[in-house]
């Protein structure tokens, strides 16, 4: 593959005029894997990307997709070819490439072919910006145009400034996702707020899943904070069942970071079964274990007082 690559990156060479041209090409590696392409490509920037004149560096763009996408391309992840042609068509143009694969990984040169009638289109959608064939390589990669601003018009999102819309589409909020979320009771959210409850995995089927383990919020950022903290529906249960329902989230995010699991819960309980869940969280952290009772036992202290345990823990068994 470094043969292969190397090779594509010295052909590169000798098409670098055409990329400072109306014409964007580059190389491009790809992996498939489970019926999905993850797909990069690399060119040369345009002459005036950084205005600096600090940036020397080539653009890479990488997207995962649905093999299906790609025409000309098996679905095969121990694809061997060498010689190979495949495209990928999208509302903006479409990328030619060109390579060779071995073992389903692949790699070669591809050039950009901009698609005529797409400026116009995105005219009409009151989409005025300069498309240069860069611009229109980037929507083209991303899978921007009419059909995805249209879709999300359907939804609500509309007269979005252009790099909002591009940055939607890049951190996978799909038609379905939007709708998924709103059918949860989130009708109101931005599609700011959809990014960022994308981004942190909170998906319809974990409100769902938190909603019947017993925790619901209207709140968007309490369900990112539960989600970043590992809150789930079944350590939402796993309180439930030691006793401790309806909690509030600050509760149950400060349980899980203090590493309050099922059987801490389960053994701590038949030692000090009317303990608080603050009282479970303090032996947690000052390292009360059934262990420690079992041996503050031995030595005569049969004390199960949530407090009295911790302070016998911190003097090391010191009266």
């Amino acid at each position: 593959m470094r043969i292969l690559l190397t090779a594509a990156l010295l052909a590169l060479q000798t098409v670098s005029g055409a990329a400072q041209s109306a014409d964007v090409s580059g190389t491009w590696t790809a992996e498939i894997h489970s019926g999905q392409v993850f797909l990069q490509t690399r060119s040369s920037p345009p002459p005036d990307w950084n205005r600096s004149g600090d940036w020397r560096g080539d653009w890479s763009m990488g997207h995962t997709m649905p093999i299906e996408e790609i025409s000309g391309l098996a679905n095969d992840e121990r694809l061997t070819a060498a010689s190979l042609k495949f495209e990928l068509r999208r509302e903006a143009g479409t990328l030619l490439f060109e390579g060779a694969f071995r073992d389903g990984r692949g790699a070669g040169l591809f050039t950009f072919a901009p698609r005529a009638e797409f400026t116009n289109e995105m005219k009409r959608l009151g989409y005025t910006d300069d498309l240069p064939a860069w611009r229109r390589y980037q929507m083209a990669m991303q899978d921007v145009g009419p059909r995805y601003i249209t879709a999300l018009k359907s939804e609500g999102f509309d007269k979005l400034p252009l790099d909002e819309i591009t940055r939607a589409r890049n951190h996978g909020i799909t038609l379905d996702y939007i709708k998924g979320m709103k059918a949860e009771g989130y009708k109101a959210a931005t599609l700011e707020e959809l990014v960022r409850t994308r981004d942190h995995g909170v998906t319809p089927a974990y409100v769902q899943e938190m909603r019947k383990a017993g925790f619901a919020t209207d709140a968007i950022d309490e369900l990112v904070r539960a989600k970043d903290h590992g809150v789930n529906a079944a350590y939402v249960a796993e309180l439930a069942k030691s006793g401790y329902k309806g909690l509030p989230l600050s509760d149950v995010v400060r349980a899980r970071d203090h590493g309050v699991n099922a059987d801490y819960l389960a053994d701590m309980k038949a030692i000090a079964k009317d303990a608080t869940l603050a009282q479970i969280i303090r032996m947690r952290d000052h390292g009360v274990t059934p262990g420690f009772v079992n041996h503050a036992r031995a030595r005569g202290f049969t004390t199960t007082d949530p407090d009295e345990l911790v302070r016998l823990k911190d003097r090391g068994l010191r009266p």
